[in-house]
C-alpha cells in the first residue's frame, strides 16, 4: 500500500504548484479529523474496559462461562488489532503531515487520505456499535447466570435442612447406641459374675452332660441312628477301647493337623486320636483342609517352576480379576497353585486358564486354619514365589514366610477402611518381601494411617487393564444379553442425541451412588441437561430388602424427580457393550484405589469424571492433562454436575475429551508391563529370602540366640526355630526388631563395621565374622551375691524418685527393701495428694527421705530431677539412680504399660530373688570406668521424630558425633555417676524450656535428651553398661 501511495503521491506533485492555497484549508480539516478520530479512539478504550469489566465479573460468577471468556478474549485481540492498525494509520498521516509542510505539492494525497481516514471512522462506529451489542447481551447473561446461583444457594439452604435432619437423627442413634452399650456392659458383669458363682461350677459337669446329648442328638440326624443305650457306652469307653476304633479314623487323618487345627487341645494336652475319636467326630471337628479333588494328580509342566497367586474371592469383582490376569499372563512361564478365600463365578476361569485351584473359605479370619492349609501347600509344592493379592488375603503370609516362599502383597484398599488397619498394615508389611500398592493415593492413606511405616519401602505399580472371562458364555448368549444392555440403557422413545452417563460397581456407600444420584439431579434440572440419562450397573441394588443403603437411594431418586432418568442394572458380562452406549463414565466414588470398569471406560474412549482424592483415577486424569476436563473438587457434585454439562453440550468436546483418555489410559495401564515388573521385584524377592534361612541357620547354630530375652512376653509359644525366623524377619523388614541376646547391638554392628553380603542380617554376619569386638558390645551386669564392703557408703547414694502416680510408689519401695543398699531419697511429685501419701509411704523407709518437693507439671521427670535436685545431688553424692512411676498412658493396651514397667524397675531395683540395686552399685563401685547403667532394652529404639530435638542440643553439649544407632535408658531409667551429668546441669533449663503438658508419644525435648545420655556418658570418656535379669523380659 506504501508503495502505492508514493506513486499517488509523485503524481500529486506535478498538480501541487497549482493548488498552493489549498493546503491551509486541508491543514485546518485534518486538524479536525485527527481530532475526531481522537474521540473515538477514546470512546472505543472506554468501551474496551468497560468489556473487560463484564467479562471480569463473569469469570468470578461462574467457571463454566469459560467459552464465553475466550470469546471475548478474542474479541479483545481484535480490538488491540484495530488499535494497532489505527496507531499505523496515525503514523501515515503525521508522515504526510510532514511531507505537506516540506511538499506543497502533496495536496491530492492528502484529499485520499481524508477520504480514507472518514472510512475508517465509519468502520470503528459500526464495531463500536457491534461491542455495545456484545455488552448488552454478555450483561443478559450475567443476570441469568445470578438467578441460577440464587436457585442452586436455595437448594443448597434446602440440602443443608436435610442435612440437619440426618444430623438429628444420627445423634439419637449414637444416644441408643451408648444405652445399648452400657447394657451389654451390665450383661457381660452379670455373665462375668455367674461365671464365678459356686452355682456354675457346680453345674459344669449337667452342662457337659448337656452338650454331649445335643451332639448325640445330631449325631442321630446326620450320621446313623444312635440310641441313649449307644451313647452312654461311648461315653463309658476307655483310652484302651478306643485304640481298637482307630479303623474308623477317616481317610487323611492326622493328628498334629488335627490339633493344629484344634488349638484348644494343645491346651488341654489330650490325645488327639483320642479326642477326635471319642469326642471330635461328633462335635463335627475339622481334621483336614486339602480336599480329595486337589490332593489328586496335577498336570504341572516339568520345566516350569510354581508359583502361588493368593485371590480372597473370585467374584467378577476388582481384585479377583486382577488374580485371574495375572494367572492368565504368568500361567505362560509358570505352573501356576491359585489359592481362593472365597468362591465365585471366577472359579472355573482359574481351572481353565490352566491354574491347580484350591477354594478354602475356613481361612479367611482363621489363623490356624490358614497356618496348616499354607503349610501343606509349601510342602507340597516346591513354591518358587506367591503373590498375596488384597490385605484380605494376608493371613497367608506367616507361614508362607516360616517356609521361606518368597512374597509379594498387591494391595489396592485403603487403610481408612480396613479393620484396625495400624496392626494389620504391620503384620503384612512384616511378612511380606515386597508390598505393592495400585495408587500413590492408597499408599498415603496407608502411611497417614499407621506413621509407623514411613520409614518403610513401597512400591507404586498401576495394575493394566484387566479384562473378564468369557469362554463359559455363548456367543448366542453373549449376544443376546448384549442386545438386552443395549435396548435397556437407550430405550424406545429415547432420543438418538440423549447423553448416556453410566456408572458401575457394587451398590455401596464407598461407590458413592447417593453422590451419582446426586449429580443426577444437578444435570437433569438444569436445562441443558434435561437430555441426559443416568445409568447404574452392579449387584446390591435392593430397595425392598436392603434398607441400609438401597432404600435411601429409591427415596432420594423418587424426591429428586429422577424416575426415567436414573436406571439400575444389575451385573452383566456384557458390560463391554455398555461401555459403547456410554457418552460419560462417571466414577462417583468416596474412596476406591483403581476401579477395572474406569480403566475399561476409557480405553473404549469414554471420557471418566471423578472428584479428586477418593481414587487413584483422578491422579491418573490429572497427570494426562485432563484434570480441568474431569476431576472435580472433592466430594463437589455442584461442580462435577457443571462438567458433566460441559462435556454433554458438546459432541466434539466429549470425542476430543475420550480420545485423550484411551490414548492416555491405554499407555498407562499395561498390562504385560506390570506382570514383568512383578517378576522383576519377584527376583530380587527371591534373593533376599535365600539370604534370610541362611542367617536363620547361622543364628541358630551359633547357639547364642537368648529366647527369654528377645521373644515378646505377649506373644503365643513359640519353639526356637520360629522365634529366630521371627528375628531374622523384623531386620529384614525394618519392623520390631529386636536384640538377639543381652549386651549386642545390631544396629550399631550394621552401622559401624558393615556386612560382608548386603541386605545380609548383622547379627549373622557378627557370627559368620567371628564375632569381633567393638562399639556393639558393651558390658552386662547379672544379679550376684553382693556384700556389704562391695557397696558404697548409703551417704554417697542418691535415688531420685519422681511420683506423677502415686498408686505405683509401692511397687518401687517394695522392690527396694529387698537390697541391701539405702540411697538417701529425693521426692518429686506434682499435687499435694499425691505428697502426703508419698510421706504415707515412705515413713518407714529404713534409709534417709532428704526431700520432698511439689513441683509444676512440667519436664516430666527429668526436670525436676536437673532443676530441683541437680546441682544438690552433684555436689553431695557420688552415684545416683533416676526412677519415676510409669503408665505409658499413650499405649491403649495397659498391659504394655505394666510389662514395661516391671521391666525397668525389675533390672535397676530388683526384687525378692535379686537385688539389683545392690548389684549395680557394687560392680559400678568396682568399675571406676562405668559411666551409666540401664537395662537393656530388647527393643531396637531410633531416633524417631526427636532428632532435630537432639541435633540443636548435641551443639550445645559439644557432642560431634550423633550416630543413627544407639543404646540409651528407654524409658529415662538409670543409675549413673554424678559426674556424667555435669554437662546435662551445664544446660541450665528453665521450667519455660520443657514443653508443656500433653506430650506426644514421641518428637519432645525430652525424648530428644532420653537419646543423648549415652552419648554425654561417651564424651566424657565413660563407659556404658545395661542390666539384664534372666527370663525378664518386654
Amino acid at each position: 500500500q506504501l508503495a502505492e501511495q508514493d506513486e499517488k503521491v509523485n503524481g500529486l506533485a506535478t498538480q501541487l504548484a497549482e493548488r498552493n492555497e489549498a493546503v491551509n484549508e486541508f491543514n485546518v480539516k485534518l486538524a479536525e479529523q485527527h481530532k475526531a478520530v481522537k474521540g473515538l479512539t477514546t470512546q472505543l478504550a472506554e468501551r474496551d474496559e468497560k468489556v473487560n469489566g463484564l467479562s471480569t465479573q463473569l469469570t468470578e460468577r461462574d467457571a463454566t462461562v469459560e467459552g464465553l471468556s475466550t470469546q471475548l478474549a478474542e474479541q479483545d485481540e481484535k480490538v488491540n488489532g484495530l488499535n494497532a492498525q489505527l496507531a499505523e494509520r496515525d503514523e501515515k498521516v503525521n508522515g504526510l503531515a510532514t511531507q505537506l509542510a516540506e511538499r506543497n505539492e502533496a495536496v491530492n494525497e492528502l484529499n485520499v487520505k481524508l477520504a480514507e481516514q472518514h472510512k475508517a471512522v465509519k468502520g470503528l462506529s459500526t464495531k463500536l456499535a457491534q461491542r455495545d451489542e456484545k455488552v448488552n447481551g454478555l450483561s443478559t447473561q450475567l443476570t441469568e447466570r445470578d438467578a441460577t446461583v440464587e436457585g442452586l444457594t436455595a437448594q443448597l439452604a434446602k440440602r443443608d435442612e436435610k442435612v440437619n435432619g440426618f444430623t438429628t437423627q444420627l445423634a439419637e442413634r449414637d444416644g441408643q447406641l451408648v444405652a445399648l452399650h452400657e447394657a451389654v456392659a451390665a450383661s457381660d458383669h452379670q455373665i462375668t459374675v455367674l461365671h464365678g458363682s459356686k452355682s456354675w461350677r457346680i453345674t459344669k459337669p449337667l452342662r457337659f452332660v448337656s452338650r454331649l446329648l445335643i451332639r448325640t442328638r445330631k449325631e442321630q440326624n446326620t450320621f446313623r441312628s444312635i440310641s441313649l443305650k449307644e451313647s452312654a457306652v461311648l461315653l463309658e469307653k476307655t483310652d484302651q477301647e478306643v485304640v481298637l476304633d482307630k479303623d474308623k479314623l477317616p481317610n487323611g487323618f492326622d493328628p498334629d493337623v488335627y490339633v493344629k487345627l484344634n488349638p484348644d487341645l494343645a491346651v488341654a494336652g489330650v490325645d488327639p486320636t483320642t479326642h477326635y475319636l471319642r469326642h471330635g467326630r461328633y462335635e463335627g471337628r475339622i481334621f483336614s483342609v486339602l480336599d480329595k479333588d486337589f490332593c489328586a494328580d496335577y498336570d504341572f509342566k516339568g520345566d516350569q517352576e510354581t508359583i502361588l497367586v493368593v485371590s480372597h474371592e473370585a467374584t467378577r469383582t476388582g481384585a479377583p480379576v486382577l488374580s485371574f490376569n495375572l494367572v492368565q499372563e504368568l500361567g505362560k512361564r509358570y505352573n501356576i497353585v491359585v489359592l481362593l478365600l472365597g468362591g465365585g463365578p471366577l472359579s472355573s476361569a482359574f481351572r481353565r486358564a490352566g491354574a491347580k485351584v484350591l477354594i478354602s473359605i475356613n481361612l479367611m479370619g482363621n489363623a490356624a486354619w490358614a497356618r496348616v492349609l499354607v503349610g501343606q501347600l509349601c510342602e507340597r509344592f516346591n513354591l518358587k514365589f506367591a503373590l498375596v493379592n488384597s490385605i484380605e488375603a494376608r493371613l497367608v503370609l506367616p507361614t508362607l514366610g516360616e517356609y521361606f516362599v518368597p512374597a509379594i502383597s498387591l494391595l489396592h484398599e485403603f487403610a481408612s477402611y480396613t479393620h484396625r488397619p495400624r496392626q494389620t498394615f504391620k503384620e503384612l508389611f512384616f511378612w511380606s518381601g515386597e508390598v505393592v500398592f495400585s495408587t500413590k493415593l492408597t499408599l498415603e492413606n496407608a502411611l497417614a494411617e499407621c506413621p509407623d511405616l514411613r520409614d518403610l519401602s513401597a512400591r507404586i505399580l498401576p495394575q493394566g487393564r484387566c479384562l473378564l472371562p468369557m469362554e463359559e458364555f455363548s456367543e448366542v448368549q453373549l449376544q443376546a444379553e448384549r442386545a438386552r444392555i443395549r435396548r435397556l440403557i437407550r430405550p424406545e422413545g429415547v432420543a438418538d442425541n440423549s447423553v448416556v452417563v453410566l456408572g458401575a460397581g457394587f451398590v455401596h456407600l464407598r461407590k458413592g451412588v447417593d453422590l451419582f444420584i446426586e449429580c443426577a439431579a444437578r444435570v437433569v434440572h438444569a436445562q441443558e441437561g434435561k437430555g441426559c440419562r443416568f445409568v447404574w450397573i452392579g449387584k446390591g441394588y435392593d430397595p425392598e430388602n436392603d434398607f441400609g443403603y438401597s432404600v435411601y437411594l429409591a427415596d432420594q431418586i423418587r424426591r429428586a424427580g429422577l424416575d426415567g432418568h436414573v436406571l439400575f442394572l444389575d451385573e452383566t458380562v456384557a458390560i463391554e457393550a455398555a461401555y459403547e452406549e456410554a457418552d460419560l463414565f462417571l466414577l462417583s466414588s468416596r474412596l476406591d484405589p483403581l476401579p477395572n470398569v474406569a480403566i475399561d471406560a476409557m480405553a473404549h474412549g469414554v471420557p471418566a469424571l471423578c472428584f479428586n482424592k477418593t481414587t487413584g483415577i483422578a491422579d491418573f486424569l490429572m497427570d494426562s492433562g485432563l484434570g480441568n476436563h474431569c476431576v472435580a473438587a472433592y466430594l463437589d457434585s455442584a461442580d462435577l454436575a457443571e462438567k458433566i454439562l460441559t462435556l454433554a453440550g458438546s459432541q466434539v468436546l466429549r470425542e476430543h475429551v475420550g480420545g485423550r483418555c484411551r490414548e492416555a489410559s491405554i499407555a498407562y495401564f499395561n498390562r504385560k508391563d506390570y506382570v514383568a515388573r512383578l517378576e522383576i521385584l519377584a527376583r530380587g524377592v527371591c534373593d533376599r529370602t535365600q539370604q534370610e534361612k541362611m542367617d536363620k541357620q547361622a543364628i541358630l547354630d551359633a547357639g547364642l540366640f537368648r529366647q527369654d530375652f528377645s521373644h515378646p512376653p505377649f506373644w503365643q509359644e513359640q519353639s526356637i526355630d520360629e522365634e529366630v525366623r521371627a528375628y531374622v524377619r523384623g531386620w529384614a523388614s525394618g519392623i520390631d526388631r529386636r536384640k538377639p541376646f543381652p549386651g549386642f547391638h545390631p544396629g550399631i554392628y550394621l552401622e559401624q563395621h558393615g556386612v560382608a553380603t548386603q541386605g545380609a542380617d548383622p547379627f549373622a554376619d557378627y557370627l559368620r565374622a567371628e564375632r569381633p569386638d567393638g562399639p556393639w558390645h558393651y558390658p552386662v551386669i547379672i544379679v550376684g551375691k553382693t556384700k556389704e564392703k562391695d557397696l558404697p557408703d548409703n551417704q554417697r547414694v542418691a535415688l531420685h524418685l519422681h511420683v506423677y502416680y502415686p498408686e505405683l510408689l509401692p511397687e518401687i519401695t517394695v522392690r527396694l527393701a529387698h537390697n541391701k543398699i539405702c540411697p538417701d531419697l529425693f521426692v518429686s511429685v506434682t499435687n499435694e495428694e499425691a505428697c502426703d501419701f508419698v510421706v504415707s509411704e515412705l515413713k518407714d523407709y529404713k534409709g534417709r527421705v532428704v526431700d520432698i518437693q511439689l513441683v509444676p507439671n512440667r519436664g516430666r521427670d527429668i526436670g525436676p530431677f536437673l532443676k530441683v535436685f541437680g546441682q544438690r545431688i552433684i555436689d553431695a553424692y557420688d552415684f545416683v539412680g533416676h526412677i519415676h512411676t510409669k503408665k505409658t498412658a499413650d499405649v491403649k493396651d495397659v498391659n504394655v504399660g505394666k510389662t514395661w514397667y516391671r521391666f525397668l524397675l525389675k533390672n535397676l531395683l530388683g526384687g525378692e530373688s535379686e537385688a539389683m540395686a545392690d548389684s549395680i552399685l557394687a560392680a559400678m563401685k568396682h568399675d571406676a570406668s562405668m559411666g551409666m547403667v540401664f537395662p537393656d532394652d530388647p527393643y531396637i529404639v531410633g531416633w524417631g521424630a526427636n532428632r532435630d530435638f537432639a541435633e540443636s542440643h548435641a551443639v550445645r553439649l559439644d557432642l560431634q558425633n550423633t550416630p543413627e544407632n544407639l543404646n540409651f535408658p528407654v524409658g529415662t531409667m538409670f543409675w549413673a555417676r554424678t559426674s556424667v551429668l555435669v554437662p546435662l546441669l551445664d544446660l541450665k533449663l528453665d521450667w519455660e524450656d520443657y514443653p508443656e503438658e500433653p506430650l506426644p508419644y514421641d518428637g519432645t525435648l525430652l525424648h530428644a535428651m532420653e537419646r543423648l545420655l549415652p552419648l554425654i556418658v561417651s564424651a566424657g570418656n565413660w563407659q556404658n553398661a545395661v542390666t539384664n535379669v534372666i527370663g525378664v523380659t518386654r
